[in-house]
């Protein structure tokens, strides 16, 4: 495979196009020239920190993403931290890391809740407009990371994901080669939040080209902002999740967005019924499923959805091939690959793989394994391989579900419910798929429910609002089963 440096064509790119406009957020353009200036007048920052690991405040604004460039630039290594998340998460962040420095934009509220140790300094007035720049000739070491993406947890601590700046180019290498028709012209959407690893491919991978992002912020009206960009701004690139189609599917009739050259779905299970009646909104659009863990950095599968009808397993797309460099099996429980047609796990192995958890060479262990003399990582998601080597995509083998994009350990929400309660009752959390591809979560306790306020702000001061149940049930004693185990199906009868 071609060798690539996404952060040296990136700046390839701004030095080609300095007058092309390299972001859109909030209707306000920035052109590249300005927002290098930016990068410039943060990198003298973050090189004089002594530490590799720098806290970057997750922002819809232009400092936010110069920031980051700054990092990668400086060859260090960004951590978000998000505003809206409980102060415990973005604490335990910053702890884990050992981050001395954290950059902002507008929202400095948080740096109060983070140990005072820690630097916060200011962006918005940093800017340096001299263009000739030595420092991009740097040499990026890339074994270091480029970033360390923090995912949910099972006891309570989110589990950090590191990508070295090698597991990032080779995505990038691979992610070229799907033979995107895309230039400087193109107007490409980001919509993710910066706390999720698709939005690196969002808001990195337009800059290589030269082209211009359309971010879209948090508000609850998301979907009808991004509605509005693909039509006003006439948008030739969107990566979106299924569940965001499906907000908008009330509005088929009236969305036609002809310029549209590739509709990306992403970060959960495609619904196929649903693509298929987006056709007409989007006639001259390739439809493409991509698929990856975070572990994999970012996607490492694609399935170009045809126009007439796709694979699927009970309405959910295929996931298609792996990309280049990435070596697939579909294993059973003992470790062993399966015939065609039957399920199993699937195991990805490659240098898009990270090397293992933040700090957790336990949990580092239990997910990856070994075969042929190569090293795999367990997604530990279900799938058969059919007679043409395509992958179809079959649910999840373990106890995490999909919310919004974000892979929710269940067992997580389970922990804090009983530590709220010292650890002295049972919590169960029942997830419940909606027709439109969403899911509810259900938390379930075994106990009076005179405390449901108290847990619920418990709750909301130790979980991201994307993992707050959508119903609590109390109950006086949990159904058990013939093996004494609490009956989860049971449960799901009582929603």
């Amino acid at each position: 495979m071609k060798e690539m440096d996404m952060i040296k064509d990136i700046v390839r790119a701004y030095r080609n196009y300095p007058d092309h406009v390299a972001f859109v957020i909030d209707d306000t353009s920035y052109t590249y020239q300005e927002v290098f200036a930016r990068v410039r007048g943060i990198m003298p920052s973050v090189r004089d920190c002594p530490e590799d690991i720098i806290g970057i405040m997750a922002e819809d604004c232009i400092e936010t993403y110069a920031s980051i460039l700054a990092v990668l630039l400086s060859g260090k290594t960004y951590v978000i931290l998000h505003p809206n998340y409980p102060d415990s998460r973005n604490r335990s962040i910053a702890e884990a890391t050992g981050m001395k420095q954290v950059l902002y934009g507008h929202e400095s509220g948080i740096c109060q809740s983070l140990p005072g140790k820690i630097k916060c300094i200011s962006t918005l007035e940093l800017r340096d407009d001299n263009r000739e720049h030595s420092l991009w000739e740097q040499v990026q070491d890339e074994n270091k990371n480029a970033y360390i993406i923090f995912t949910s947890g099972s006891t309570g601590i989110p589990k950090g994901v590191p990508i070295s700046r090698k597991n990032l180019n080779t995505f990038y290498a691979a992610y070229h080669q799907l033979g995107w028709q895309l230039g400087p012209t193109d107007r490409m959407l980001q919509m993710f939040e910066l706390t999720f690893d698709v939005s690196v491919v969002s808001s990195l991978y337009p800059l290589t080209l030269g082209a211009s992002i359309y971010t879209v912020g948090t508000n609850k009206l998301k979907y009808m902002r991004v509605y509005e960009l693909m039509e006003d701004k006439e948008l030739t690139f969107a990566a979106m999740p299924p569940s965001l189609l499906q907000f908008l599917s009330p509005y088929f009739d009236e969305i036609h967005v002809p310029k549209l050259k590739y509709l990306v779905v992403t970060a959960e299970a495609a619904n196929a019924n649903l693509l298929q009646r987006f056709r007409s909104c989007a006639p001259n659009a390739d439809f493409i499923n991509l698929y990856g863990p975070t572990e994999a950095t970012i996607y490492c599968t694609a399935y170009r959805i045809p126009p007439g009808g796709c694979k699927q397993h009970n309405g959910m797309v295929a996931i298609g091939r792996p990309f280049a460099g990435i070596n697939a099996m579909i294993m059973d429980e003992k470790g062993m690959p399966v015939p065609a047609g039957e399920q199993g796990e699937l195991w990805v192995s490659g240098e898009q793989i990270m090397q293992g958890y933040w700090q957790d060479k336990d949990r580092s262990r239990q997910v990856f394994a070994r075969f042929n003399g190569k090293k795999y990582y367990k997604t530990g998601d279900l799938c058969s391989a059919d007679s043409d080597g395509d992958i179809i995509y079959q649910g999840r083998k373990d106890y995490q579900v999909k919310i919004q994009g974000f892979r929710v350990e269940l067992s997580e929400i389970e922990y804090r419910t009983k530590e709220f309660f010292s650890n002295e009752t049972n919590a169960v959390v029942v997830p419940k798929k909606e027709d439109d591809g969403g899911c509810q979560l259900h938390l379930f306790v075994e106990t009076a429910p005179h405390e449901r306020d108290a847990l619920l702000c418990y709750l909301k001061e130790h979980l991201p609002v994307y993992m707050l149940p959508t119903d609590i049930h109390f109950l006086e004693e949990f159904p058990l089963n013939t093996s004494g185990k609490i009956d989860r199906k049971t449960l799901t009868t009582l929603i």
